[in-house]
């Protein structure tokens, strides 16, 4: 199946689905669904753009200033709006076109602007409003094989960018000198786009999201490293460790209990089993060596074009997994003041037996002299 053919499957796949939901209209805006959808997503600014699917057809509705590159691009020709006259005639004609005014049931992008909203439904006036997150989810969270062959690429970029990181980790560099080395790896790799590059020294390391900063890395360091960029497309992430020097007993016992739980995840982690299970395999191992309240997070996302999308691999989440399905297993543990140890690994669910894990570096603690 080639680009086009793809795309065209994921817009019927969409219609079928809003059928059976008993959806009129989805409105989707310059996002990931788009680019899912389409292929491509122009500039996502002020000006209204919207790609408006009933379950009989579909209308772009975009500015003149990027109407030839999206046309070029998706093979989509769009109903065209220019500065000067605004976008309302414009939808208002797309809506006309699909039979579309006064929707019973209107499913609308989460990520659109209240902007376009507000011109969306002033110009549709459905009967009701809902979010789409679930209709697309429904879509985007079991991966084509092309899609996963695109995540392990992108994960393989970010080993090798993980280890141009590890390979600065020296004392007296800077959390922030250890980021830039690891975001230009990335870039003169072809990524597409940096999303983020925590680098969390010492006490630092206790928080989950800290931002790598000016504090220099010391000996007797842990260091957490978690980065995450796209490469055509597609969304890598992967968390591992460094200690500078010799690691304490305690570092050591932290560090065994989050790879345990770490296995433990990735090995829960089959078609059949709940989200939640996994979430269960990892706490459960935390808990059981004494670190229960330092676990505060889920245990993983989804992946795919958004570094965050369902599945969330999380404690009250009961959606059964499916082959196809792609996401984090990252337990942690974080000792305000002290340290933090995170591990984290890209997995997909397959047909039978274990997950296939996309992450290639292994997941011995790295220690620097």
């Amino acid at each position: 199946m080639n680009n086009s053919d793809e795309q065209t499957a994921r817009v019927e796949r969409l219609q079928r689905q809003m059928e059976r939901r008993r959806i009129d209209l989805t409105a989707i805006a310059p996002t990931a669904n788009m680019r899912y959808l389409l292929g491509f997503s122009p500039l996502a600014d002020e000006r209204l753009c919207l790609l408006l699917v009933t379950p009989a057809g579909t209308r772009l509705v975009v500015p003149e200033l990027n109407a030839d590159q999206v046309e070029a691009r998706a093979g989509v020709e769009g109903v065209r709006w220019s500065d000067e006259a605004g976008p309302g005639a414009a939808l208002e004609a797309a809506l006309d076109e699909l039979g579309a005014e006064e929707p019973g049931l209107l499913a609308v992008d989460a990520a659109m602007r209240a902007d376009a909203l507000l011109h969306l439904q002033e110009a549709a006036r459905p009967g009701r409003s809902v979010d789409a997150t679930d209709l697309m989810s429904s879509l985007r969270m079991r991966k084509s094989e092309s899609e996963i062959e695109a995540l392990a690429r992108a994960a393989a970029q970010a080993d090798v960018a993980m280890m141009a990181g590890v390979e600065t980790c020296q004392p007296g560099v800077t959390e922030r000198e250890v980021a830039q080395t690891i975001a230009r790896a990335f870039r003169e790799d072809g990524a597409e786009e940096v999303h983020a590059t925590l680098v969390a020294s010492g006490p630092n390391g206790a928080f989950p999201h800290h931002q790598a900063g000016d504090r220099k890395l010391q000996v007797g360091d842990t260091i957490v490293i978690d980065i995450v960029a796209t490469l055509d497309g597609y969304n890598s992430d992967i968390t591992r460790m460094v200690h500078l020097g010799e690691p304490s007993a305690e570092v050591l016992e932290v560090y065994e209990t989050v790879r345990e739980a770490n296995r433990r995840g990735r090995d829960a982690a089959r078609a059949g089993a709940r989200a939640c299970d996994v979430d269960q395999a990892t706490r459960s191992v935390i808990e059981e060596a004494g670190y229960g309240p330092a676990f505060v997070h889920r245990t993983g996302h989804g992946l795919g074009m958004e570094v965050h999308e369902p599945p969330f691999i999380s404690a009250t989440n009961t959606r059964e997994l499916e082959p196809g399905m792609v996401f984090s297993i990252e337990p942690g543990i974080y000792l305000p003041g002290r340290f933090g140890v995170r591990i984290e690994d890209i997995v997909a669910v397959t047909e039978e037996g274990p997950c296939r894990c996309l992450t290639g570096l292994d997941r011995e603690l790295i220690v620097k002299a």
